[in-house]
């Protein structure tokens, strides 16, 4: 017997659910056939299989191996945001699917739409997670097919993680950003060199512009082709003796160059010379970063802070600015969207 949840409010999704022995004969229904539960077995990453108010009657080992549960009766009942840990699945009483951002979820859209088209639907969802071990995101592509077990109404969710796919596309975006701020900055270098007096010192400031210019863009070449490194596992971090305050001045000194930092002021403020033992590269990659994110949110005849303190057994840099970043401006892979920006670095550069 199904219980009457039509009164539990819901700003998407039906937020009904069926009773635990509902539940029960369903599960025991789907395993009673021996193909389906081959067939279910042998996707190739994790999936399960919902009844009509989306909540698993069973699922796959690689589900239960992503969840950490051997037992698949403990999944069943629940919605899969509820599995996935979803930090919306709990702001309402009717649970996974029912809260307004849900209609933005291509999980539960996919769901919805096999189930009122009978057929497959796919799509792309990322789901917002607080575990135990902290809050962190999931990136799946969610495919929906319809399907009739046991004279019940089904829908199979098979789930591949995109996490990498997604990365990959941001440092691709990020990449392409940079570069082309890059070449503007060579455009418009190329066209004041016209415009000024020809003398040996003019030659050689040209010279020397270009050349750090060509410097910085094989700088973000090197860390991008290190971040894919990283990606892939293939990454080798070598860690060496880095004078903080010298790095912290070279990387302000090439946003100081840039088209995003011109008319833009960057105050470095930090007591002594910290050192650090890290990565200098990918140090260098993350103050970067931050600092042309909040120079881009700083408008002109603004002030960007950089500052570093000693805290305990590391060191604290904390990047401020006093706006935020326009929303047609393409984001970045070290976000800084809003003042203060931090990056922690101590020991080994732990960032935050």
């Amino acid at each position: 017997m199904e219980p009457d949840l039509t009164t539990i409010e819901t700003e998407f999704a039906p937020a009904a659910r069926a009773g635990d022995e509902l539940i029960s004969w369903q599960h025991n229904a789907f395993l009673s056939d021996p193909t389906a539960v081959a067939l279910l077995e042998a996707m190739p990453g994790p999936a399960m299989v919902l009844n009509r108010h989306r909540q698993i009657v069973a699922s796959n080992s690689q589900l239960q191996v992503m969840f950490s549960t051997d037992d698949c009766e403990s999944l069943a009942g629940r919605r899969p945001g509820e599995v996935m840990g979803c930090v919306r699945s709990r702001e309402r009483a009717g649970g996974c699917g029912t809260t307004a951002a849900c209609a933005q979820c291509g999980a539960v859209q996919a769901i919805l739409q096999s189930m009122s088209t009978r057929g497959r639907a796919v799509k792309e969802c990322r789901v917002r997670t607080s575990f135990r071990t902290g809050q962190g995101a999931l990136d799946f592509r969610v495919f929906a097919t319809w399907a009739e077990i046991a004279g019940e109404e089904m829908v199979v969710l098979a789930l591949m993680d995109i996490s990498s796919e997604k990365r990959r596309r941001v440092l691709e975006r990020s990449l392409f950003h940079e570069l082309r701020d890059e070449c503007m900055d060579a455009e418009a270098g190329s066209g004041s060199a016209q415009e000024r007096e020809s003398s040996p010192v003019a030659e050689t400031v040209f010279r020397q512009e270009f050349g750090d210019l060509a410097n910085r863009v094989l700088g973000q070449i090197e860390a991008h082709r290190q971040l894919l490194a990283a990606e892939s596992g293939e990454l080798v971090v070598l860690e060496q003796d880095v004078d903080l305050r010298g790095l912290l001045e070279k990387q302000a000194a090439a946003c100081r160059q840039a088209r995003v930092g011109r008319g833009r002021e960057i105050a470095l403020r930090m007591e002594g010379n910290e050192s650090l033992r890290t990565d200098p590269v990918q140090l260098a990659r993350v103050v970067d970063g931050l600092l042309r994110n909040a120079l881009e949110a700083t408008p002109e005849g603004g002030r960007v802070e950089v500052s570093a303190t000693h805290e305990g057994d590391g060191v604290t840099l904390a990047i401020r600015n006093a706006g935020v970043i326009p929303r047609t401006c393409s984001s970045r892979s070290s976000s800084a969207r809003s003042a203060p920006a931090r990056a922690r670095a101590g020991g080994s550069a732990r960032t935050a």
